[in-house]
């Protein structure tokens, strides 16, 4: 949808199958872990963390670090959020995609009532948080 409007963006993602799927909607991704060096670092005008991303990593503040180091300046972030109510959360969790067991890893959950203390641990404010239908966002920016 944003390259069709002619909107410059990135998807990143470790799985295979995702970045095809992007890749055929005419999205451009790169399979790679957040972590590592991507392009445009610190350009980026926003970042986007949904569907529960948020938790990559089971360190919310330490992914907010990394994604405040991709934005520009005066760039944001926009994340989604647990309701209200679900504060902070941690475990260690696995997926069992066709029931094959893989590897435990750990996983967060942030609701819309922790996220202001989980970004200025990452040097970012909430801007804004609202709904829409049943989910719930934020925009972070720089402190």
């Amino acid at each position: 949808a944003l390259a069709g409007r002619g909107v410059v963006a990135l998807g990143v993602d470790s799985s295979r199958t995702a970045v095809a799927l992007t890749r055929r909607r005419g999205g451009s991704a790169l399979q790679r872990n957040i972590f590592d060096r991507l392009p445009g670092e610190g350009r980026w005008q926003h970042a986007l963390l949904a569907d529960g991303n948020i938790g990559i990593g089971g360190d919310p503040a330490a992914l907010l670090r990394r994604t405040a180091r991709l934005i520009a300046a005066d760039g944001d972030v926009l994340v989604e959020l647990e309701p209200p109510g679900h504060g902070l959360r941690h475990e260690r969790v696995r997926l069992r995609p066709g029931h094959a067991d893989v590897a435990w890893f750990t996983w967060a959950w942030v609701g819309v009532d922790a996220i202001a203390e989980v970004a200025v641990r990452a040097g970012l404010r909430v801007g804004w948080t609202t709904r829409r239908g049943q989910r719930w966002f934020a925009r972070l920016e720089r402190l």
